[in-house]
């Protein structure tokens, strides 16, 4: 793993490549506002060496995820708090990697959610750790979920919140196919508050 700063436009992006299972990912963090889309297609662009536009990006309310079909690489975001982090893989690995990230900012308010919509085995954990090491395992484990669903849909609250991920990688039964997980702090990519970040890949 290693990362970068750089300065575009007068707004720093700070970067790091994630060594995965499946090859590297590529994630650039940067504040959200104005408008991080135009920072997603600049990235994008200087990466592939051709002009990507708002015209390239395909997604619809039946599905929301991102999608670029010109380019030969996965590409997905996620925000939190006013920060973004874009992910995206190598140039060529459109066909052997597909990816999704999540980002969660640290509340102590949340954690009943556990109780609520976690498998047995995870609220369990979470209830049997001390108050910080509850809030750390609870937004990795949400962050998993998260990268897991944006990487390889279906339904969020049926067919992944209730999913047992306290091991990575996670068997997909259907296909064959596992979904790797790497947990990273926020800070890596220049979050300026606490936060969990995962990266999810699978063969997809």
């Amino acid at each position: 793993m290693n990362k970068n700063t750089a300065m575009d436009n007068a707004r720093v992006i700070q970067r790091f490549d994630v060594e995965t299972p499946l090859g590297v990912v590529h994630l650039a963090g940067f504040m959200q506002k104005p408008d991080h889309r135009s920072v997603v297609f600049e990235i994008l662009s200087q990466f592939s060496g051709e002009t990507v536009t708002a015209a390239d990006l395909v997604e619809s309310k039946e599905n929301p995820r991102p999608s670029f079909p010109k380019l030969d690489f996965d590409v997905n975001w996620t925000h939190s708090n006013g920060f973004c982090v874009l992910a995206y893989g190598d140039r060529g690995s459109r066909s052997k990697m597909r990816l999704g990230v999540d980002m969660e900012r640290f509340l102590q308010k949340r954690l009943h959610l556990a109780d609520r919509f976690f498998s047995a085995e995870e609220a369990a954990l979470i209830k049997s750790l001390g108050a910080d090491a509850a809030e750390q395992e609870f937004f990795k484990l949400w962050c998993r979920k998260e990268a897991f669903y944006k990487c390889i849909g279906g339904e969020f609250f049926e067919g992944t919140l209730r999913r047992n991920m306290l091991k990575s990688p996670v068997l997909l039964e259907a296909s064959g196919h596992e979904v790797h997980f790497v947990d990273l702090d926020a800070a890596v990519v220049g979050m300026p508050t606490p936060a969990a970040l995962c990266v999810a890949v699978s063969r997809l």
